[in-house]
Parts: C-alpha cells; sequence; structure tokens
C-alpha cells in the first residue's frame, strides 16, 4: 500500500518530545481543530499518521540490531516481570510482550509490541510494522515511536541490511484506538501496477481493523477508478473491491472471509513481478502480461501458521469478462501501439481453490537458506457465452473470436511453484527452482487459465513470445507469425514445465577512500561503491498441449510436436535452454542471456527490478 512517512510520539507530559518537520502542518490543523473540541492527551494520541519508514530510523533500527552487544530474539518474545535485559533487546518477525525491566533500547520489527503494568524501559521504544499497547502512562524514559509500515530488509552473513522504499509513498489518515485494539483508515492509493488495459488504478475507501486479544477482524471497501486512456466517469473505468476477514490466532491459527469484486486481474502472474510490469509498462510501452475482468463473490477458509505459510480454500460465482488494450499515456516509446490484450473467454463460472504456501525461507525478500513452495488447485464449472481466439489448432472452437456459443465448460487445473535456497558459505548461494502446472482434467483450459514458458522470468535468452518455427513450445503458439501477433501473443499451452538454477556470490566495489558514511547502503553512486551479488544461471522448459479426440470430422492442422497424451512428458532434449550471468544489486539486477538449444539468436541484455526469484 502507498503511504507517507509517520511516527508517533507517546510521553508522559514532563517530557520533550521531538517532532519531525513533516509534521508541522498536521500540528497546525490539530491546533486549529482544538478551538472547537479541546480533546484529552489519551485522545489526541489516539490520531495518528502512518507511513512509510523514514531511511534514517530504518538504518539506525538496523544498526542495533547487527550490534555484537544486542540481544536478538527472532519470533515471539515474553519478558517475565522478574526478568532484566541489561543492554538493548531487538525482536525481528514476532511480537513482543514486556513486563520486566530493559536497561538498552528495545526495537520491535515487524511486530507488535505489548506493555503490561510495571514494565520499565530505560530508554527507547521503537516498533516498525506493527502497533503498540500499554497502561495509560507507560514507563518509558525515552521516546515512543510507532510506524505500521513493514521493516524490509535483506540477510547477508548473519546481518540484516535494510531496504528503503524505492517510490514516494500517497499518504493516508488512520483513527486508532488503542485501547480498545480498533483502527480506521481511509485511503486513497494505487493497485501498483500500470498496465495497458486500466493505466493507473485508484483506489478509495475506508478500512477498519479491530483487535481483541488474539481474535482480529478486517473490514475494507473500495472504489477503483481506471485512468485508461482517459479520465472520464464511465463504466469500463469503474469498480469494487469489499473484504470482510474474522482471524483468530497469532502465529497460528483459522481465517474466515469472504470477497467481492469487480476488477481486473492478470494472467500467468508467476513471473515478473508488479513493480516490473509497471514501470516496462510506464516507461517503455511494454506490457508483459495480459489482462480479464473479474465480477463476482468468494467465500474462504484458511489455516495459517508461523511466517507465510497457510492451506487455503475458497469457492464462488464470478462472471469473466474480456478487456480490450487502450492508450494510457507513457514516458518514452509513446508512438508505438500497445500490443493487443487477447480476447478472453466470456461467461459465468463456478470457482472451487484449494492453494498451500509453506514458507522456511530466512527471509522472504533475500533468503540465504530454506524452502518455498505454492500450489494451487482450481475446479470450474459454469458456461461460456463466447471464447477467445486462438492459433489454428489449439482447440476446437466455431470460427470468429466471439462467436455466441452458450457451451458448459468443466475443467481442473493445478500449478505448483518450488524453491530451495542452499547456503554454501557466508558468502555463496546455490538455489533451484522448479515451476510446472496446467490441465489436470476436463474439458480444454480457458484462455484465462493457459500458460507459456517465455519471457525475462522464465526463458531470458528468447524474446518474449516471438514464434520460433510453425509450432513454437514456449507458447503452443501455430501457423503464422503475424496472424498470432493480430491475436496480441496470447499464452497457448495447457501444461508447461519449468527448472532453473543459479549460483550467487557477494561481491563489493569500492575505487575511492573510505566508506564508513554509507551505513547500511547496499549500494551507492556518489563515490563510485557498489555491494551486491553475481550471478550465474541455467534455466530450461517448455510448454505442450493434450491429446483429445476433435469433436469434428474436418482435417486438422499439424501440430508439429505440441501434443502428448495426458500422462506423458515431453523429451529432455525438446525443451529449450539457456544460459547468462549478472550482477544483482539488491533494488535491481543486470544480467545477459543466450540460448543454447537453438542456433542463430542474439543473446538478451536486460534489467530486473527484483531478484529472479
Amino acid at each position: 500500500m502507498i503511504s507517507a512517512m509517520t511516527s508517533v510520539g507517546h510521553a508522559p507530559a514532563a517530557r520533550v518530545v521531538r517532532i519531525h518537520r513533516a509534521h508541522r502542518a498536521l500540528l497546525a490543523v490539530v491546533a486549529f481543530a482544538g478551538a472547537i473540541a479541546t480533546p484529552t492527551q489519551a485522545e489526541a494520541q489516539r490520531d495518528r499518521r502512518l507511513g512509510g519508514v523514514p531511511r534514517d530510523v530504518a538504518l539506525e533500527v538496523t544498526r542495533i540490531f547487527n550490534a555484537p552487544t544486542t540481544r536478538k530474539v527472532r519470533g515471539d518474545f515474553t519478558l517475565a516481570a522478574s526478568d532484566t535485559v541489561r543492554g538493548d533487546l531487538a525482536i525481528l518477525n514476532g511480537n513482543a510482550r514486556l513486563a520486566g525491566v530493559v536497561y538498552g533500547e528495545v526495537v520491535v520489527l515487524n511486530g507488535d509490541a505489548f506493555l503490561s503494568e510495571g514494565a520499565r524501559l530505560e530508554r527507547s521504544l521503537t516498533v516498525l510494522g506493527g502497533t503498540f499497547e500499554s497502561p495509560e502512562r507507560p514507563q518509558v524514559l525515552g521516546d515512543i515511536r510507532v510506524w505500521s509500515s513493514r521493516y524490509r530488509y535483506k540477510e547477508e552473513a548473519d546481518t540484516l541490511v535494510a531496504e528503503t522504499d524505492f517510490f514516494a509513498r500517497w499518504s493516508r489518515w488512520v483513527r486508532d484506538d488503542d485501547n480498545s485494539g480498533t483502527e480506521s483508515q481511509l485511503f486513497v492509493t494505487t493497485a501498483h501496477t500500470y498496465n495497458r488495459v486500466e493505466g493507473l488504478p485508484i483506489l478509495v475507501g475506508p478500512r477498519f481493523r479491530a483487535r481483541a486479544g488474539d481474535t482480529r477482524v478486517r473490514a475494507e471497501l473500495f472504489g477503483i477508478f481506471r485512468t485508461g486512456d482517459g479520465i472520464e466517469w464511465e463504466r469500463e473505468n469503474l469498480g469494487h473491491r469489499a473484504l470482510l476477514e474474522l482471524r483468530q490466532g497469532n502465529r497460528t491459527g483459522v481465517a474466515v472471509g469472504g470477497r467481492l469484486f469487480d476488477e481486473v486481474d492478470a494472467m500467468e502472474k508467476w513471473q515478473l513481478s508488479d513493480t516490473e510490469i509497471g514501470l516496462n509498462s510506464f516507461l517503455f510501452t511494454r506490457d508483459y502480461r495480459d489482462y480479464w475482468q473479474r465480477h463476482g463473490g468468494q467465500g474462504y477458509v484458511a489455516l495459517f501458521a508461523g511466517r507465510g505459510s497457510e492451506l487455503r480454500a475458497s469457492y464462488g460465482e464470478e462472471r469473466w469478462i474480456s478487456r480490450r488494450a487502450r492508450d494510457p499515456w507513457t514516458l518514452f516509446n509513446s508512438d508505438l501501439r500497445w500490443r493487443r490484450n487477447p480476447v478472453a473467454d466470456e461467461g459465468v463460472l463456478k470457482l472451487f481453490t484449494l492453494s498451500g504456501t509453506l514458507d522456511t525461507r530466512t527471509n522472504a525478500e533475500n533468503p540465504r537458506s530454506g524452502w518455498y513452495l505454492r500450489g494451487e488447485f482450481e475446479r470450474g464449472t459454469g458456461v461460456f457465452d463466447t471464447m477467445g481466439e486462438l492459433t489454428p489448432g489449439v482447440r476446437f472452437q466455431p470460427a470468429g473470436a466471439q462467436t455466441p456459443l452458450n457451451q458448459g465448460i468443466e475443467y481442473s487445473r493445478a500449478f505448483f511453484d518450488l524453491r530451495r535456497y542452499n547456503r554454501l558459505g557466508p558468502n555463496a548461494q546455490l538455489n533451484f527452482r522448479a515451476v510446472f502446472g496446467g490441465w489436470v482434467d476436463g474439458d480444454a483450459l480457458p484462455v484465462q487459465r493457459r500458460l507459456a514458458v517465455s519471457g525475462l522470468d522464465a526463458l531470458p535468452g528468447f524474446d518474449f513470445r516471438r514464434m520460433q518455427g510453425t509450432s513454437d513450445i514456449g507458447t503452443c503458439a501455430t501457423g503464422d507469425e503475424n496472424a498470432y501477433e493480430l491475436l496480441g501473443r496470447p499464452a497457448q499451452c495447457e501444461r508447461m514445465a519449468l527448472v532453473q538454477v543459479e549460483w550467487k556470490g557477494d561481491f563489493r566495489f569500492n575505487l575511492f577512500g573510505d566508506d564508513s558514511d554509507y551505513g547500511d547502503r547496499r549500494w551507492g553512486v556518489g563515490r563510485v561503491r557498489a555491494d551486491g551479488t553475481w550471478v550465474v544461471f541455467a534455466n530450461t522448459g517448455r510448454g505442450w498441449l493434450i491429446d483429445r479426440p476433435s469433436p469434428i470430422s474436418a482435417p486438422q492442422p499439424d501440430l508439429g510436436g505440441l501434443v502428448f497424451g495426458k500422462n506423458e512428458i515431453p523429451g529432455f532434449d525438446t525443451w529449450r535452454t539457456d544460459i547468462g550471468g549478472g550482477f544483482d544489486f539488491g533494488n535491481f539486477g543486470v544480467y545477459i542471456a543466450q540460448a543454447v538449444s537453438q542456433s542463430g539468436l542474439s543473446p538478451n541484455v536486460y534489467v530486473r527490478l527484483s531478484r529472479r526469484f
């Protein structure tokens, strides 16, 4: 969520509280409001402006955590009334319940802080990515600072490296009742991904959160306005998203909720990140995703445990609608035409989805070791009014892209993303990833659920959805390249498999002088300094279609090695393979990749704004 910087100071009346410059205007407004109604001190502290963590604060808490004298805790921590911590205390990815005495600084990162009656902190308390609860007048001799935005970091050789926000965030106002554990927020934010169908989607609406012990309730209602190629109040530009969820448990528990939505969704979201998609669209008129609209509702129940591990089942009914590519403004290459958004299948479907995630990584953004496993099974039944057009022979359909059908459909689809991170030493890693999925049972997959092994995230040595021959094993496109381009280059495979491996090692580069003033920054430009990792990688994979009887007797086109039985996997000698290397600086990486399974292709040089996987 996009938000602005905030700092909250809680202090006894006799204490001098530091005020950030950004809050002076806020204080003027509060003073003006005080002429109408003068709140008590406790009431005034409940109105808070929340937002992104300032860079100096992120570096300060990182220094405290990395200090050899700091007591470091990962996960939940409880300090009994009879216990004492003589130095600094830092809790990462867990909640802190303090009833004893701490003589040093207290830092809580990505968790909540609870001070019991009688707890005493001799210095300051800083909470990032959480909330703070305490008696009316907590015994904290230093400042109390609370930011709701998460503390973002990486791990290098058992130390943390702070990550500062890459983009400025929009502000949001919050009403927070510390005593009851309730919080209401009015957001004006974006949906993150700039794209050729919506332009920049803007979300406006309230969010409410309440907490009582380990029970949490969250409700939100957002209206969606899509800028597209013009700011006009019309049906194509409007949507909504509503959510109500009850969550029981802290680190483990159960969640029950429901959603209502009228929003644009993306196909093949497993590849590039939202940030990369949005920047490529905004800067260079290149959108590497396809989109369709979903309108309906869904209920779900989920079991969660620890950080990022969850098992979820959902059921809902929704209408699928095609979206056209529009002409949103771009910074460069504005004279280029956008790639057509492929025509999607349209109709009403009932969807049952079972998904699960297991995450044992040391850090989600810069893992040094551990497993990440994500899987999803979907069963869809319904009726299609129209079907999007694909290249010849990929599936049977009446002539024309939007012929009325009223055709029933029933299909099953699965998708798995498995990753293993291995630390070979303080400065080296060997990581593996396997992605596979597609058709399981029933009718041929809808356009929205088809796959491709193509692009910068999968096989960067090959151009994005560029046909190789008349039967392309990366996209399952057939026939003529120009005809495929007119369709918008849709992903057409019913199954796919991809295997990736990378070897990484740390490096540092510094031409001039002492770098002690750089703190925990990962890389710098002003004095020609860079910290990062070198990467050597290889990728191999392909897509294919499922062999099934044709419902018509007319001759079918030759699909040239694209079709396999439902229990078959194409031979590995038919897979596409590339190799490459580059440098990863955390916020961005520069790479070069060369196709090796096919001759005559030039190497591709490209930039990523996130890690490869």
